[in-house]
């Protein structure tokens, strides 16, 4: 049978596209996707009296700006590399544990990309131990909040019980706007999504490949190149300011092109067994397997 590839989740098709249509395809779509983050985020304020309603759009803003940032790593990745790459990169757009990753991305400053590439590869477990001595198997929290804010669920624990759960919103005392929507406003005012934007973009990064000793400072440096082109080339709006340029130097991350996203599955007996390494340590004892 002939699959009919015909509706949404199309974005696979952008890896068949030559570089410059390919380009201005990405150029009309990152405008629609920063809209719909907006919105989102709007309406999440309008019910922030309704603490799970509010979460809910806000996480949904914030995964919306996600993608933008994925579709702006197909643009910083080297030309010569970026057909090997843009088929996971794409897979990451529809992936949700890859867009939060991405979010939650922003508010780290690793020293380089190993340091990133370990923080991630933690994040992304399946399940990992919780409690002062690990005495817990929990789920990945990212996806967990993610679905405990959506749907009323049947949840089981380690321990063997399964109990009903109530969908519920994580409230903050600093109910600030998602990073990665800071960070795709801040490109936008100084004009990076446009067809000129971003092919400036493409040439200031185009010079380098992350890899796991690339320092924190050479995304700084090429962030610095990318503002001055942009500038130069007289893409950046009116709106453009200070903020914005701060904004990206503390939460534009580095490319993430070279990294695993998707969630790593861990076995129970791995877990087991680190409780069980724990407990010795606690103990005062080296026990070795």
């Amino acid at each position: 049978m002939t699959k009919i590839d015909i509706g949404l989740r199309q974005a696979r098709k952008l890896t068949n596209l030559p570089h410059d249509e390919r380009t201005a395809f990405i150029s009309e779509g990152l405008p629609m996707l920063l809209e719909s983050a907006r919105g989102l985020y709007a309406a999440s304020q309008t019910v922030s009296h309704m603490p799970r309603e509010s979460a809910v759009l806000k996480g949904h803003a914030e995964e919306e700006a996600a993608k933008i940032l994925i579709l702006m790593d197909i643009v910083r990745c080297p030309k010569k590399l970026v057909a090997g790459r843009i088929g996971t990169l794409m897979g990451w757009y529809y992936d949700h544990l890859a867009r939060l990753l991405y979010a939650e991305a922003c508010r780290w400053r690793p020293i380089n990309l190993k340091e990133l590439r370990t923080i991630i590869d933690r994040r992304r477990v399946t399940h990992y131990l919780e409690g002062g001595m690990g005495e817990y198997i929990v789920p990945n929290d990212l996806i967990y909040r993610r679905e405990t804010s959506l749907y009323a669920d049947i949840e089981a624990l380690d321990d063997g019980i399964f109990q009903w759960i109530a969908p519920s919103g994580y409230t903050s005392l600093f109910d600030a706007a998602p990073d990665a929507l800071v960070v795709a406003e801040a490109l936008s005012a100084f004009g990076a999504f446009s067809v000129k934007g971003l092919n400036a973009v493409s040439t200031v990064w185009n010079e380098m490949d992350f890899q796991d000793d690339t320092s924190c400072h050479e995304n700084d440096r090429l962030i610095q190149a990318t503002l001055q082109r942009l500038i130069d080339e007289q893409l950046a709006s009116e709106a453009a300011n200070e903020d914005h340029v701060q904004s990206l130097y503390g939460r534009w991350q580095m490319p993430l092109y070279a990294l695993e996203m998707r969630a790593k599955e861990v076995d129970r007996s791995i877990l087991v067994a680190e409780q069980e390494n724990m407990l010795w340590a606690e103990m005062g004892v080296s026990y070795e397997y």
